[in-house]
C-alpha cells in the first residue's frame, strides 16, 4: 500500500525508526515539535495515513515524581494504553483509514483536572484537603477515534477523544461530587508539495469541566480551541530538514483559562546509522484563575465549586503569564548490532514570569511558592532538572528493533547510574512503548 511518497523519505533519511514512541520522544529531547513521528497522530489526524495496518501501545510509565515504593515491594506501572490503525487501498495509491486508541490520558486536557472538588463555603484553609471534599475522579472512558483518507498525497484526517466518569471514584466509593469530563474534536490535513516539501496543519476544540454540578454542553467559557502547522523542507547537505513550525491554545476551564502562542524553527539529519535533530521555540504564555482555584502546601490543586458561582472569568483575578523559549534536542544510533539503538537528549527553558494575585488569595493555583503568595512579584523559570518527567532537563534511552516490524522503546530512569546494585533499590525502566507494523 503507497502512503505520503514524503512520510517515506522522512522514514529513510532518520536511518535508524520510522517510528516515534512517547519513550523514544522522552528519550531523546522531550518534544516532537520538530519531528515526524506516530505520535504526531494525537497532534494532527491527518498522520494516521502515513502508518497503515500499524499497531502502538504503553506498559505504562513509573515516573520519579510518583514513585513511593519501599525497596523490596513492587507495583504495576501506571497508565497503560493501546490503540492501532488500519488503511483499506482504495487505487491508484489512495487509501482509507480507521484508528482508535483506549486508555490514553490526554494530560493536555487533564492538566486542568483539580486534584480534589471541594464544595465548602468561601472561607476555606488548603490544609483541610486531607480531611474535606472530594477527591477528583480519573476518568475512565478514556477513547480515541479516527477517520482519515489520502488522496494523490494530500491526506485528511478527523478524530475524537472522550474522558469522563460521574459519580464513582478511589476504588468504588460513590460520591455526586464525583464529577470529571473531558471531549475534543479536532481535523487536520498533511499536504505533499513535492518529493522535498510536506506541510501539515490542524484545528480543534475541546469541552473540558469537573465539579458536582452538571452544566449544559453548549455553555460558551467551557469551550477550548487550538492549532497547530509546521513545514518539512528537504536539505540535502545535510540529508534532513528545515522544520519550522507554530502553535496556539486557547483554553477554558470553570475558573481557569490558558492562552499561549509557541513559534520555532527546528532542524534533522540523518548520518551513518544514526539521526539527530535540535530545534528552538518562543513562547508567550497568559493564564488566570479565580478566587474558587486554590492549592495546599504539597502543591496539590483544590477546585471549590461554590453554588451560584459566575460562570467564565471576570474582574481581579490571579494572573501569571511567562515569556520565554525553550531549546532542545535529540540524538540515536544503533550500536552493536543493527536491531539496537541508543537515545540521548535534553531541553532547557528560560522565561520572565510576571505573577498578580488579583483579588489577594495567596493560595492561588498560579502561586510558584508552595507556602502562598501575598504580593505580586516577577521572576524567571525553568524547566524541572530531574522530576523523571517529560518535561525535564535531560533523558536516555534504547529501543529494540525486530525485523522492522516490532519495536520497544524504552526510557531509563535517570538516577539509574547513581544508585547501590547491592541493596535493589528504585526501578531500571521509566517508561515502556511499543509498535508493530504489519
Amino acid at each position: 500500500m503507497k502512503t505520503l511518497r514524503f512520510a517515506v523519505t522522512l522514514a529513510l533519511l532518520g536511518g535508524v525508526s520510522a517510528f516515534a514512541t512517547n519513550a523514544r520522544v522522552e528519550s531523546m529531547g522531550k518534544s516532537s515539535m520538530f519531528i515526524m513521528d506516530d505520535i504526531s497522530i494525537f497532534d494532527n489526524p491527518a498522520n494516521i495515513n502515513l502508518y497503515p495496518n500499524f499497531l502502538i501501545g504503553e506498559l505504562g510509565n513509573y515516573l520519579y515524581h510518583q514513585d513511593s515504593v519501599k525497596l523490596g515491594q513492587n507495583r504495576d506501572p501506571l497508565e497503560p494504553w493501546f490503540g492501532g490503525i488500519f488503511s483499506l487501498d482504495i487505487g491508484g495509491g489512495n487509501s482509507l483509514s480507521i484508528a482508535g486508541a483506549l486508555n490514553r490520558k490526554e494530560e493536555r486536557l487533564f492538566k486542568y483536572f483539580p486534584d480534589k472538588i471541594y464544595a465548602g463555603a468561601l472561607k476555606f484553609n488548603p490544609k483541610d484537603i486531607g480531611t474535606q471534599g472530594t477527591v477528583a475522579p480519573d476518568p475512565v472512558t478514556n477513547f480515541d477515534g479516527f477517520l482519515g483518507g489520502n488522496f494523490n498525497n494530500k491526506a485528511f484526517g478527523a478524530h475524537i477523544y472522550i474522558a469522563h466518569q460521574d459519580g464513582m471514584y478511589d476504588n468504588g466509593t460513590i460520591s455526586t461530587a464525583a464529577f470529571v469530563s473531558a471531549v475534543q474534536g479536532d481535523i487536520g490535513t498533511n499536504i505533499e508539495i513535492n518529493k522535498d516539501n510536506s506541510f501539515e496543519a490542524a484545528f480543534g476544540m475541546a469541552r473540558i469541566q469537573y465539579g458536582p454540578r452538571d452544566r449544559s454542553f453548549g455553555d460558551a467559557d467551557l469551550f477550548s480551541y487550538f492549532a497547530s502547522a509546521r513545514f518539512f523542507t528537504g536539505i540535502d547537505a545535510i540529508r534532513g530538514h528545515l522544520i519550522p513550525a507554530a502553535n496556539f491554545r486557547n483554553m477554558s476551564a470553570p475558573g481557569r483559562e490558558e492562552f499561549e502562542v509557541r513559534g520555532g524553527c527546528g532542524v534533522d539529519a540523518a548520518f551513518d546509522r544514526g539521526f539527530f535533530w535540535m530545534g528552538l521555540n518562543l513562547f508567550y504564555n497568559k493564564q488566570k484563575a479565580d478566587s474558587n482555584w486554590v492549592q495546599n502546601t504539597d502543591g496539590a490543586s483544590i477546585y471549590r465549586d461554590i453554588k451560584g458561582n459566575k460562570k467564565g472569568l471576570a474582574g481581579d483575578v490571579t494572573q501569571l503569564w511567562q515569556f520565554g523559549g525553550t531549546i532542545s534536542f535529540g540524538i540515536e544510533r544503533n550500536i552493536w548490532w543493527d536491531w539496537f539503538v541508543i537515545r540521548v537528549g535534553g531541553q532547557k527553558t528560560i522565561a520572565y514570569a510576571d505573577y498578580n494575585t488579583g483579588t489577594r488569595n495567596q493560595n492561588s493555583v498560579l502561586c510558584p511558592d508552595k507556602n502562598g503568595c501575598p504580593k505580586d512579584g516577577n521572576y524567571f523559570v525553568t524547566n524541572e532538572v530531574n522530576d523523571g518527567t517529560r518535561n525535564d532537563n535531560v533523558g536516555f534511552g534504547f529501543g529494540i528493533n525486530i525485523e522492522e516490524k516490532l519495536k520497544i522503546d524504552m526510557t531509563v530512569a535517570e538516577d539509574v547510574m547513581f544508585r547501590n546494585p547491592f541493596q535493589g533499590e528504585g526501578r531500571l525502566i521509566s517508561r515502556v512503548s511499543a509498535t508493530y507494523s504489519f
